[in-house]
């Protein structure tokens, strides 16, 4: 997808955290100056035990007597080893001012999201940024985004609302320091 996007003028960088997710972001150099980047994550992690313990029933209609049915449980499964589970996500992330945002545009726990899903979604979004102004620029992002959340939604809560800014400034800083190294 990074020579795809390159073609159109975006940069699509990535790492590995220390979870072993995969982060990467896409941005145009002037997007980066303005303190925006389009974050695709894919994480893959081992399910609750909880849910491995959840039983599953199959009902199987069963004919009693030639015209009666019922149901029964099929418990012919023995005990599974756990499932890995996967979520893709697709975001955008900003500053304006001293407020950090992030607009949740794309989810998936497929193990594989089709790639081209993937190159749709973020060559969007950037038009979306691209095409937007400064003053229409949130409004345009809310309009395509699933969820929205900000440092102001904790505006009673300064520890919280920091924690929440510093963490999309070391994303900004991380696209920075990712395209340096390039």
């Amino acid at each position: 997808m990074e020579k795809l996007l390159a073609k159109k003028g975006i940069e699509f960088l990535s790492y590995t955290d220390e979870e072993g997710s995969q982060i990467s972001y896409a941005f145009t150099n002037n997007m980066l100056k303005q303190g925006i980047v389009v974050v695709l994550s894919e994480w893959q992690y081992e399910g609750d035990e909880e849910e491995e313990e959840s039983e599953e029933w199959e009902e199987t209609s069963v004919e009693l007597n030639g015209d009666e049915e019922a149901w029964e449980e099929d418990d012919s499964e023995e005990e599974a080893a756990p499932e890995s589970l996967f979520e893709t996500t697709v975001s955008v992330i900003l500053t304006k001012g001293n407020v950090s945002y992030e607009f949740g545009v794309y989810a998936d726990d497929r193990a594989i999201v089709p790639p081209i899903f993937l190159y749709r979604v973020i060559l969007d979004l950037i038009d979306i940024i691209s095409g937007s102004d400064a003053d229409s620029l949130l409004e345009m992002l809310e309009s395509v985004s699933t969820t929205v959340s900000s440092s102001e939604d904790f505006a009673d809560e300064p520890e919280t609302r920091n924690q929440i800014y510093s963490l999309t400034v070391e994303h900004l800083e991380k696209a920075a320091r990712l395209l340096a190294e390039k």
